[in-house]
């Protein structure tokens, strides 16, 4: 009994043990068969794959659709349109309703505004971004150029030779001589001189003769004076000097030798004959120049020619001279530019009493005009303008400039054009009032802003102190008034006297020099077809704004256009805002784009998700590279 239990035992376990390894082998062939088919049919499940995959894809964009079209607005501040909220409400900024739009509708910029970019706090801090307003400054534009010494044209004289003949004697035989008016030069015989003589001395004698004949009548005396005076005229016309023809007519004998004089006093630039020389009609014996003044000049190139003026005053210094200061003034601008040096050619008028400028040295002329209207004003002889007139301030080129008018004004000024005539007009010294927001609201009492509501802080026009320089100081006044000269219309002082800048010896007059709107060159952006400056709109938040702007003077550019008295702009590390624009277009609302989102912005959850949806596609960058 006990045996037979022990035999099924044991095949119940022989048994289980061959379908274990029955089960195992027909694992072992179904993953090959497996793996055969999959093998053998990759292409038609591939194909089933993507065919579901397009098929879930339908039904999920169909799905994203409906879910869209139940929230197809949305709502944004028109003062900061990167506040956007999926319900109304208010900008938590400035307090504005916000304003519906289809989700992904274009954002409309400010009027001017090209691109608005916002930087995070931590970015402006890295770039040391600096912000400043626009103010006036008074600048200069100096011009440097190469420049040559000529002769006086007006001072030089040739000695030519109006009949041939021989050099007979020389009483100036050395070039660089100085000579006197009336001083011989040479002697010359010449025959042909000996016939033109002789004719005159017979025209004089049959004059005499008629004369006393007491038949001659009165048409025979005219006619015999005529011949004369023609023989005369003749020598005259030849060379020969009063004097000399006198002393022909006196002793009534022709000499065949001639003397040659100087008609001006100067120096001999030119000796071009020797004694005993035998010379034709027309030769240049010498070349005489006064050197007691001299010509200079001066190319200027074609983009500096418009600071030039007829009657401005020059600085012009010489390598043989170091620190020594000569001063002219421009006489004459040449109407042709130069095809191969693009320059036009400036004549400076030098006085040169010392002989220490010589012709043909090179010079280097300086030249500063101011960009603003100027002038010197309240001169003796100009008369006083009537109460209420507009006065007019004379420039250097003796041309007219305008103003600011003194007439009584509606206070307080709401326009810049009405405030920059009443602060003109203001006395040195003088206190008025002015809006902190609106620099264009001004009055002469404490009052409110009729803009904002501000009261009007108060301020004093002050006098400038003695021998202060104004170059690109910022003001917030267009004009200035003070003494001083000509040759240095940067430096004011409160009373007349002499110039002691650079000892030029030069009278102090008084002058009103206008201020223009400038900014400094760092926060310009050049991109070939224009120039941009960024404004700042809100703390770390600029707009881009093309602006026309002048010829640089020293540091800063004057504005044309583009920018107004006050505004806040980016002087320093404009690049890394322009840069975080064209580098990173997440930042940036373009004129014409959909609104993105923007770092450093605090945004709900809701809108974090929603914002991606309104900025994909969006087309962003600056509109001016595009």
């Amino acid at each position: 009994m006990g045996t037979s239990e022990t035999e099924k035992k044991g095949f119940g376990k022989k048994l289980l043990f061959f379908l274990k390894l029955v089960e195992i082998r027909l694992r072992f062939v179904a993953i090959l068969v497996v793996t055969a088919l999959v093998v053998g049919y990759w292409d038609n499940i591939q194909n089933y794959y993507e065919r579901w995959q397009r098929t879930h894809g339908q039904h999920a964009a169909q799905a994203a659709s409906e879910h869209a079209a139940q929230g197809a607005y949305e709502y944004f501040c028109p003062m900061h349109p990167f506040v956007v909220r999926e319900a109304p409400g208010n900008c938590p900024i400035c307090g504005m309703d916000l304003v519906q739009r289809k989700r992904g509708a274009p954002t409309e910029l400010p009027a001017g505004v090209l691109t608005r970019v916002q930087v995070s706090p931590e970015r402006i801090m890295q770039a040391g971004v600096r912000v400043e307003p626009v103010a006036y400054r008074h600048l200069l534009h100096t011009v440097r150029s190469y420049a040559t010494i000529e002769p006086d044209e007006t001072r030089l004289a040739k000695i030519i030779a109006r009949f041939p003949g021989r050099v007979d004697g020389l009483m100036v035989n050395a070039t660089g001589a100085v000579v006197k008016k009336d001083e011989p030069l040479a002697r010359i015989y010449s025959p042909r001189f000996l016939a033109a003589a002789q004719e005159y001395v017979q025209a004089l004698a049959a004059q005499r003769t008629t004369e006393k004949d007491p038949q001659a009548n009165a048409e025979a005396k005219r006619r015999a004076q005529e011949i004369a005076e023609f023989a005369r005229r003749r020598l005259d016309l030849a060379g020969f000097t009063s004097d000399q023809l006198d002393a022909i007519a006196k002793s009534g004998k022709a000499d065949e030798r001639v003397t040659l004089y100087s008609p001006l006093a100067g120096t001999i630039l030119e000796k071009n004959v020797l004694l005993g020389q035998m010379m034709e009609e027309g030769t240049t014996l010498y070349t005489i120049a006064d050197l007691s003044t001299v010509w200079i000049q001066a190319q200027i190139i074609e983009s500096d020619i418009e600071a030039v003026k007829v009657g401005m005053p020059v600085e012009v210094t010489t390598v043989s001279r170091p620190g020594e200061i000569f001063f002219g003034t421009v006489d004459f601008i040449y109407p042709t530019v130069s095809l191969e040096t693009r320059s036009v050619r400036v004549r400076i008028v030098v006085a040169n009493p010392d002989n220490k400028l010589r012709p043909g040295m090179y010079v280097t002329a300086v030249l500063r005009s101011p960009i603003g209207r100027y002038g010197e004003i309240g001169t003796p002889q100009e008369p006083k303008p009537e109460a209420g007139a507009k006065p007019e301030v004379k420039s250097a080129a003796g041309k007219t400039a305008s103003a600011p008018a003194s007439k009584e004004l509606k206070l307080p000024t709401t326009t810049k054009a009405a405030a920059e005539a009443f602060l003109a007009a203001l006395p040195q010294g003088a206190e008025y009032y002015v809006c902190p927001m609106h620099p264009e609201v001004v009055s002469d009492k404490p009052d409110k802003c009729p803009k904002c509501g501000m009261p009007l802080e108060k301020k004093t026009k002050t006098e400038m102190k003695p021998a202060v320089s104004v170059a690109e100081m910022p003001s917030t006044e267009r004009w200035i008034e003070g003494y001083t000269c000509a040759m240095h219309l940067d430096v004011f002082q409160p009373k007349g006297g002499i110039c002691q800048v650079c000892g030029c010896g030069m009278e102090t007059t008084k002058w009103r020099v206008e201020r223009v709107l400038s900014i400094p060159e760092m926060s310009v952006i050049d991109t070939g077809n224009s120039k941009i400056v960024y404004v700042e709109a809100l703390p770390g938040i600029y707009d881009a704004h093309a602006v026309t702007l002048g010829s640089r003077a020293g540091a800063y550019y004057p504005v044309l256009a583009g920018l107004g008295l006050g505004e806040r702009i980016v002087a320093r590390g404009s690049f890394l805002i322009d840069a975080e624009a064209r580098l990173n277009p997440t930042t940036t609302t373009t004129s014409g784009a959909a609104t993105v989102s923007m770092p450093g912005m605090t945004m709900d959850p809701e809108e974090q998700q929603t914002q991606p949806s309104r900025g994909g596609g969006a087309e962003t960058g600056h509109s001016h590279n595009q």
